[in-house]
């Protein structure tokens, strides 16, 4: 992977008239063009610095990765998600953690760059298995309704299945541009993460409550992504379904994600509420029309997204 040479390279910022060429191609707000560029930047160096931990590999995972690295789903994704591991064996409780605490040490670091990319040291919120944070970028652009303020990137510890692929990464403005990707970085693979998908989404709608305030009307984006996803699961139906049994499997094991059945049972339930519950229609629709950048018939619409949601449910 590619070192980083000066970080001053980063504070290249595309020309603004650009961001509004790129919004009206897309027909999108050009908050998207900016915050989707600010996270490739922020892609590369990660990339470029992760694998200096050499006891822990970082690879790139969830929706962001699918868009950014697979062109697998097209609706923006504002989150930075990776799975973490470590590569040997023999590491005790006690060195495991001193990894963990150098990666991110050396990730928050690296992407401190004053006047380009900050966070807040107060905002890193941590577990056993998984450290967060809010990353912060300068914003040129109007916001918009639809966009958290900052990105979020979330660190999870836990041994993917299948081995990651190094896929490239491109921003909207270079794919524009006809350039080169900004760079590339390891992959979870699709298949693995539409398993993770399907586990996220059963147990999240089956403990919903709107009336929380911690409720996230936009795990709807599992059911898109799902759809989207369809002929990468269609390829291994039978590695799919041991995949998410055991990403389920290792949900229930932390709190507040207990559904007290099998995977097979809560998955039919979680369709059922998903078809009976008309809010989840229009938080579908509202979340497609705000994220999707896809030509108008290529839409998602949410008929179509349950009918294939009910055809994964089924090989269960």
């Amino acid at each position: 992977m590619e070192q980083l040479s000066n970080t001053n390279e980063f504070a290249k910022l595309p020309p603004q008239d650009l961001i509004q060429e790129v919004a009206s191609y897309l027909n999108v707000s050009e908050a998207f063009i900016e915050k989707d560029w600010f996270a490739v930047q922020a892609l590369k160096i990660i990339s470029s610095k992760a694998s200096d931990i050499v006891d822990i590999q970082t690879i790139f995972s969830g929706g962001t990765s699918l868009s950014k690295g697979y062109k697998l789903i097209q609706r923006f994704s504002e989150d930075l998600d990776f799975r973490c591991h470590y590569l040997s064996d023999v590491l005790s409780q006690g060195q495991k953690r001193r990894c963990k605490s150098n990666l991110r040490d050396l990730l928050t670091s690296s992407l401190t760059i004053d006047g380009f990319l900050g966070f807040d040291q107060n905002t890193i919120k941590q577990g056993g298995s998984f450290f967060k944070f809010p990353l912060q970028y300068p914003k040129a652009t109007d916001s918009h309704n639809s966009l958290r303020r900052d990105l979020e990137l979330e660190f999870s510890f836990t041994v993917p299945l299948l081995p990651p692929e190094l896929r490239p990464i491109t921003s909207m403005v270079n794919e524009f541009l006809g350039e080169q990707p900004e760079t590339s970085i390891l992959c979870m693979q699709p298949i693995e993460i539409a398993a993770d998908k399907l586990s996220a989404l059963t147990w999240r709608v089956l403990t919903r409550s709107r009336d929380s305030g911690n409720d996230d009307p936009t795990l709807v984006r599992h059911i898109h992504d799902l759809c989207a996803l369809e002929q990468e699961i269609s390829k291994d139906p039978q590695l799919f379904k041991k995949i998410a049994i055991n990403s389920f499997n290792v949900d229930q094991r932390i709190p507040n994600r207990e559904v007290n059945g099998s995977f097979a049972k809560s998955v039919s339930l979680a369709v059922g509420a998903l078809k009976v519950d008309s809010l989840y229609a229009e938080e579908y629709s509202r979340f497609a029309e705000a994220m999707s950048y896809a030509n108008d018939d290529e839409q998602i619409d949410f008929s179509r997204a349950i009918s294939s949601l009910e055809s994964t449910a089924r090989l269960f």
